[in-house]
């Protein structure tokens, strides 16, 4: 018997339920017409021996039923234990990297064809799929004499493959699961990395960090601690040493944890570790982007991605906006610091989230590639589905706000009763609103009606909307009809939304806060919003926050500045807003301090840069200045120097300033008005073509 029905016949003696075709074909790779093919040599294969074939559930899949004597007699027929002992090909490549990663004795090849109880030919292919598997991460296996199978990458780079493929093999299952409930996947992953570790790391995580918190990001930190903790003590270390900076602003409870591990672990003390450890399992949360020199790029991406996804799919996401834009930033600011240290996440859910969420994930897919040229750094399809998870929060969100309904009119030739009974029964089953009800003698009114189709009970002509010709009382048969109709016409669908628009109440409220002496911080923000929320009232947040008309004023605006170069045009376009005391000396300084250390992220499109510091280092108040370039500098950017003009953001928080960052990304968009505003002459002119 071939090694891919072997696999599948263990598929289904491991299974007490029927397990479904569409499963099957996607764990062996195979057509459906390929698999049923197998499973019917399969059946000749066990009828021949006399045992029960595998049957058809009905609506289910597929079933092999074995008594306890059968299962004997069938794992005696094949000279191995099915249920426990026979690996797949995934799970003899996990086996094999583990082996060669975290095993305690040398891993050669001929020793595992024994183990495996496979031919050579059959290792020989699962080593060239290894192969492949590993330079996706830039990491190689090397057959060396006497010391058999070894990996050749740097460290850091194979504690991450290591990370990310345990990750997906252990799925959503937690990790201190009893053993009777692992797969085989499972049991593999920790036979290398003992339950008894993973137990105590998690021990150590309630008392360091939390005893409450059960979630992707603890499960991702103590798998990740696990595995650094094993290579550790077997002798392989990271080299790079700018931990230290990266770690400033990682949480107290991290600090602790990491100090816990070493001494309960009893651990040699090394301070570069110590310090790799508590970046790598910071980067697995969403980042507190106040603390980040990052948080104006993270804006940027995260606004523009907003309005790609929205633009792509139709689904009105700007509705949800606040809450998905706040989330997207702060897993974005996360997803900037992994990208710089080449660290990105594994994503167990993400072959359910590109089936359930397809349309939204190929839209976040198309911006990924987008950020991926930004950013000089690929996005892993992994990330695009934790991105993807926001956005289906918030269409889950607005489909309980939100009904769609076709608009439509109604011709009907039998009488104004009977065109009011349809037109109600269309409502009624089908949530179309009938707009009118005409004769066919109307007609030429359907082109001055608001509508997008037409029902009509006798064939007319001449209609340029969709058409459908059915009969005044809607039988049984008539439904499956009008719902194809619908469906072929989905894209004249409109929204209804049950929300009451009451921004104007929302800014009163606020308004009336501040001359209370009330400062709106955005803990106060957040509970009016969520008060607001919780009794149906929307509010357009565009219309809330300022934006660059409304902060820029004339003394704010510097005309052909001659700058010696970038560190002189961050000063000169800093000087209005540092005469006003709007920021301090020390926000100048951090500016050009982060670009030195950086780089030049703060060049944020073709010829425009927008400086900008943290706000805790020196910003008072919301505030924006801007210089045109008498002649433009570069900064160092690859693609978007020179730099012709220059803003200053000052930013006291993560959500007053959101529409700025929009008016910003605008203008990113439209090179020839950056071009016109470069050559003019005047602070009003100025105005003139950056307002239109």
């Amino acid at each position: 018997m071939r090694d891919r029905s072997l696999e599948l016949l263990r598929k289904f003696v491991a299974s007490d339920f029927p397990v479904s075709i569409e499963t099957l074909c996607e764990e062996f790779k195979l057509s459906q017409r390929t698999l049923r093919s197998e499973i019917k040599n399969l059946n000749d294969c066990l009828m021949n021996n006399e045992f029960p074939i595998i049957e058809t559930v009905r609506g289910k899949g597929f079933l092999l039923t074995l008594s306890k004597s059968q299962m004997i007699d069938l794992m005696g027929l094949f000279g191995s234990d099915l249920k426990d002992e026979f690996y797949s090909r995934d799970e003899r490549i996990i086996d094999l990297v583990l082996d060669i990663a975290l095993g305690q004795n040398k891993v050669f090849l001929y020793q595992k064809e024994e183990e495996y109880k496979i031919s050579k030919s059959t290792l020989d292919e699962d080593m060239r799929r290894l192969r492949t598997l590993l330079k996706e991460y830039g990491v190689e296996v090397l057959s060396i004499p006497k010391q058999g199978l070894v990996f050749e990458g740097k460290e850091r780079i194979i504690r991450t493959m290591l990370y990310s493929l345990v990750n997906k093999a252990i799925d959503n299952v937690a990790l201190i699961d009893n053993i009777k409930n692992q797969s085989t996947l499972q049991q593999i992953i920790f036979k290398y990395i003992p339950l008894g570790i993973i137990n105590e790391i998690n021990q150590i995580y309630d008392q360091s960090i939390s005893s409450s918190e059960e979630n992707l990001y603890r499960k991702n930190r103590i798998l990740f601690t696990g595995i650094w903790m094993v290579r550790y003590n077997m002798g392989f270390y990271v080299k790079n040493t700018n931990w230290v900076r990266a770690t400033e602003n990682a949480p107290n409870g991290l600090h602790v944890f990491v100090t816990a591990i070493f001494e309960q672990f009893g651990l040699a003390p090394d301070k570069n570790e110590f310090n790799y450890l508590v970046f790598m399992l910071n980067t697995f949360n969403s980042k507190d982007m106040n603390n980040s020199v990052e948080w104006a790029q993270a804006q940027i991406l995260s606004i523009q991605l907003i309005q790609y996804v929205e633009n792509t799919t139709k689904i009105p996401f700007s509705k949800k906006e606040a809450a998905l834009q706040e989330g997207l930033y702060k897993h974005i600011g996360g997803l900037l610091n992994r990208l710089r240290y080449d660290t990105q996440f594994a994503n167990p859910m993400k072959g359910n989230i590109k089936s359930n969420y397809g349309e939204i994930y190929k839209a976040v897919e198309g911006f990924s590639k987008v950020m991926s040229t930004t950013l000089d750094k690929e996005i892993t399809e992994d990330e695009v589905a934790f991105l993807t998870i926001h956005f289906s929060t918030s269409l889950s969100e607005l489909n309980q706000e939100i009904e769609y309904c076709y608009r439509a009119v109604v011709i009907c030739n039998h009488g104004v009763a009977t065109g009011k009974l349809l037109a109600e029964n269309l409502k009624e089953l089908f949530n179309i609103e009938v707009l009118a009800v005409l004769s066919s003698r109307e007609t030429e009114l359907i082109n001055k009606l608001d509508v997008d189709l037409v029902f009509s009970t006798v064939p007319i002509s001449e209609v340029s909307k969709p058409l459908l010709v059915i009969d005044p009382i809607i039988k049984r048969e008539s439904k499956e009809v009008i719902y194809n109709f619908l469906n072929q016409n989905s894209d004249c669908k409109r929204l209804i939304s049950h929300h009451e628009n009451a921004t104007q109440m929302f800014s009163s409220i606020l308004n009336l806060m501040e001359k209370q002496d009330i400062k709106i911080t955005k803990e106060i923000y957040s509970d009016v919003e969520e008060i607001f929320r919780k009794n149906r009232l929307s509010f357009n947040t565009r219309e809330i926050q300022p934006m660059i008309k409304d902060i820029l004023k004339d003394t704010d605006i510097i005309i052909q500045a001659k700058a010696s170069g970038w560190e002189d045009s961050i000063t000169i376009v800093s000087k209005p807003l540092l005469d006003d005391g709007t920021i301090t000396d020390q926000y100048v300084t951090a500016m050009i301090d982060t670009v030195k250390e950086f780089g030049p992220y703060i060049v944020i499109g073709p010829h425009l840069a927008l400086a900008h510091a943290r706000p805790e280092e020196g910003a008072n108040r919301l505030g924006l200045s801007v210089a045109t370039l008498e002649e433009p500098v570069n900064f160092g950017h690859e693609t978007n120097d020179p730099v012709k003009i220059i803003f200053c953001l000052s930013a006291i928080d993560s959500f007053s300033h959101l529409n700025i960052m929009k008016n910003l990304i605008d203008l990113i968009n439209d090179e020839e008005k950056i071009d016109q505003l470069a050559e003019v002459k005047s602070e009003e002119e100025f105005k003139q073509v950056l307002f239109g």
